[in-house]
C-alpha cells in the first residue's frame, strides 16, 4: 500500500525549491490544519499531507479495489497587505506544484506502489484570500486504486 506522507515528505526533502525553506507537516483535513498552525511562528512554507484516508471501494474488471484520495497542500505565508506578494508567492506553489506532479506521474512508471495512480484526473485547487496562518497556495488531490483481498472467512464468525 502506497503511503503518501512519506513519499511526499521524501520529496520535499529533495526537491531544490522546497528542501531548505519548506516545512514538511501532516494534518487531519481541512478543518484541521495543525501541522501548519502548531508551527504558526516557526516555518513560513509548508508542504502537508493529510493523513486520514478516504476513499470507496469499487469492482472494476473481476476484482475489487481500494479508490484512495489523497490531499497535499503547498502553502506559503506572504504579506497580507500585499496582492503583490500574494501573487508572487502563489506562482512559486504553482511552479513546485507542476514539479511535485511531474514527479508523481514518472514515479508512478517506475515504482510498484505506484502501478495504480489515476493519471487521468488529477485535481487541484488554490486557495482563495487568506488560508491557514496567513498563507495562500495550492492544494492537490491524486487518487489510488489499489487492489483489495475480499475474502469471507467462515472460521471469522461466531455460527
Amino acid at each position: 500500500m502506497w503511503n503518501a506522507v512519506t513519499y511526499f515528505e521524501n520529496l520535499q526533502k529533495k526537491l531544490k525549491l522546497t528542501k531548505t525553506d519548506y516545512k514538511f507537516c501532516r494534518v487531519t483535513g481541512l478543518d484541521y490544519l495543525e501541522g501548519i498552525l502548531a508551527d504558526v511562528k516557526g516555518s513560513k512554507d509548508y508542504i502537508a499531507v493529510d493523513d486520514t484516508d478516504d476513499g470507496v471501494t469499487i469492482r472494476q474488471g473481476g476484482g475489487y479495489f481500494n479508490r484512495r484520495s489523497v490531499v497535499v497542500y503547498i502553502l506559503k505565508k506572504y504579506d497580507l497587505k500585499s496582492q503583490t506578494d500574494r501573487e508572487e508567492k502563489t506562482n512559486e506553489t504553482r511552479l513546485i506544484h507542476k514539479k511535485l506532479l511531474a514527479k508523481l506521474i514518472k514515479d508512478s512508471n517506475l515504482l510498484p506502489d505506484l502501478m495504480y495512480l489515476d493519471k487521468n484526473r488529477i485535481p487541484y485547487h488554490e486557495v482563495g484570500g487568506m488560508f491557514a496562518a496567513g498563507t495562500c497556495g495550492i492544494y492537490f488531490i491524486p487518487t489510488i486504486e489499489e487492489p483489495v483481498e475480499l475474502i469471507d472467512n467462515a472460521n471469522d464468525w461466531d455460527a
